[in-house]
């Protein structure tokens, strides 16, 4: 999972919280003290092994346990806790528990962190919200070390080699990686990378029996631009990036697991950009641009953001696993419809349901896939919102990553979920020749699968309200089928051709060239200059 006990991405990225506590309870005085740290120690193992294993409704039996024992009601306890209810689907339960691990802990940033995903997926969510929150942690956790920034002393010289930094917890496999690996593996001799991993030892998946790191990186560890920096304090990774020398510094972590925001406080580049891993951007301003597009964040919406947007043709390049067979036919033409959902239990709520039930109840002969690695807990709370078209959905295994996208064989559209929309996974599915339905809003992560559709020129399936969404939904496989099966056939090319596959690196480093133009232009600040100065002398 993404974050920590959690947060995020597929269910494949967990780090040990339990067995290192911060506050650990003590047994000074207890007579039967051994015993009891046994059974504390027992707990806190099984209790790991069952979250690794992604049994949160067991995980979380457990962990309540803990909480009973004396000294256990600790940040990291709660955390652990609020993440299993975030799999099973309780969100107000999750935001309860990281919000006691705050009041225990103010300083403990990866509760914040997890509040803040969260509320961006739920549908109550204001735009004015999401900012309240990101203000918190800014003044909370950021503040102080933006106080602490340093001048720049790069070298102004516009036309030179950029020097690239990218940090991130994420250089193994996973759904991030397939959107930046092509870039930051790629660069033309005019910019010159460097990898700033955080990304945990030893990560490996048990549904593959298989280490994850991208197959792409392996290659970079001990090169002269890779930086292991798991472990290292945030002054130390701050340090490095001065002595890199680092132009500009790619945060491709947002809010997720793993990340190191508040080395990017420190403000150690003359640049810093947000994107890729988490599209909603920091919302502070340490962070100067937040990676879009048009449709994601329009022209005349930039006010809503904090960061200057660095606007690239589309907000996501999309590379596929290699091997994936060639689109079949449309399902539908010769049996009745079948709609997926291939998304973790975080983007799934009741409103989305309600309007998927009543997509079933207009077609009764339909099928609906959910697809993910959802606990039993979560599959009975999906299946009583559906009613008496329960018996119209099916849950499919959790299976390795490739056959999990094999699996759109079987679905003839998919529906997409709101406000957090699809962003991989949406590109998987049109990569498989399955277009989704989509809502549009107000927000960013309510747009990125109307962008990913307008790049492909599929417009058509984008629904204004959700009245519109079960209309589109029902016509598509009903009257327009025949337009559906022609779609499906050319999507791949489609995908090729579109911006999120042609042209995308070149447009990156036209926009990284742009923005470090900009900078060589600035005038020096008095106390930068002076700065300069004393370092020359010194």
């Amino acid at each position: 999972m993404r974050r920590g006990f959690a947060q995020g991405g597929g269910g494949t990225r967990k780090i040990r919280k339990l067995d290192r506590a911060r506050h650990v309870p003590t047994t000074h005085g207890r007579p039967d003290a051994l015993k009891w740290a046994q059974a504390v120690a027992d707990d806190i193992v099984a209790a790991q092994r069952l979250y690794d294993s992604c049994q949160w409704d067991e995980a979380e039996v457990v962990i309540r346990r803990l909480l009973k024992r004396d000294g256990f009601k600790q940040p990291l306890t709660f955390d652990a806790l609020g993440s299993c209810a975030q799999f099973q689907g309780r969100m107000a339960v999750a935001i309860d528990c990281f919000r006691k691990a705050l009041e225990i802990d103010p300083d403990y940033s990866e509760a914040r962190n997890r509040i803040i995903m969260i509320l961006d997926a739920q549908p109550e969510t204001t735009i004015e919200q999401a900012r309240r929150e990101r203000d918190a942690w800014w003044r909370r956790h950021g503040e102080r070390l933006y106080a602490k920034r340093r001048p720049h002393l790069n070298a102004r010289d516009p036309e030179r080699p950029i020097r690239v930094g990218y940090v991130s917890g994420d250089f193994q496999y996973h759904s991030a990686a397939t959107v930046f690996h092509r870039i930051a593996l790629n660069h033309t001799e005019q910019f010159i990378p460097f990898f700033y991993s955080t990304t945990p030892y030893n990560k490996y998946d048990s549904i593959t029996n298989a280490y994850i790191y991208h197959p792409q990186f392996p290659q970079l560890v001990g090169s002269s631009g890779w930086r292991d920096i798991v472990g290292w304090p945030d002054s130390l990774v701050v340090d490095k990036i001065l002595t890199d020398e680092i132009d500009i510094l790619v945060d491709l972590s947002g809010y997720t697991a793993h990340n190191r925001l508040p080395v990017f406080c420190y403000k150690p580049a003359p640049i810093q950009i947000t994107g890729w891993g988490y599209a909603t951007g920091v919302g502070w301003p340490a962070m100067d641009y937040l990676i879009a597009d048009r449709v994601v964040v329009p022209e005349d919406r930039q006010h809503e953001h904090v960061e200057k947007m660095l606007y690239l043709p589309s907000v996501i390049d999309y590379e596929p696993v290699e091997g994936l067979p060639e689109a079949n036919p449309l399902p539908c033409l010769s049996g009745p419809p079948t709609f997926g959902v291939f998304q973790r239990s975080l983007k799934i709520n009741a409103e989305d349901i309600e309007v998927w039930r009543q997509i079933l109840e207009r077609l009764p002969e339909s099928t609906l896939l959910f697809k993910g690695m959802y606990c039993d807990s979560f599959v009975v709370w999906i299946k009583e919102r559906f009613g008496a078209q329960v018996a119209q959905v099916e849950f499919l295994p959790v299976t390795s990553s490739y056959e999990h996208k094999c699996a759109y064989q079987r679905v003839d559209l998919n529906l997409d979920p709101w406000p957090q929309t699809a962003g991989v996974s949406a590109c998987d599915g049109l990569w498989q020749g399955v277009p989704m339905v989509t809502l549009e809003g107000e927000r960013v992560i309510q747009r990125t699968s109307m962008s990913l559709l307008a790049s492909v020129g599929l417009d058509g399936f984008i629904a204004q309200t959700p009245e519109e969404y079960v209309d589109l939904a029902v016509s598509w496989v009903t009257e327009r089928k025949q337009e559906l099966a022609d779609i499906r056939q050319g999507l791949r090319a489609r995908c090729d051709a579109s911006p999120i596959r042609h042209g995308y690196l070149e447009a990156t480093e036209t926009a990284f060239r742009n923005v470090w133009r900009e900078w060589c232009a600035k005038p020096l600040s008095l106390s930068d200059a002076r700065y300069r100065l004393e370092q020359v002398a010194s």
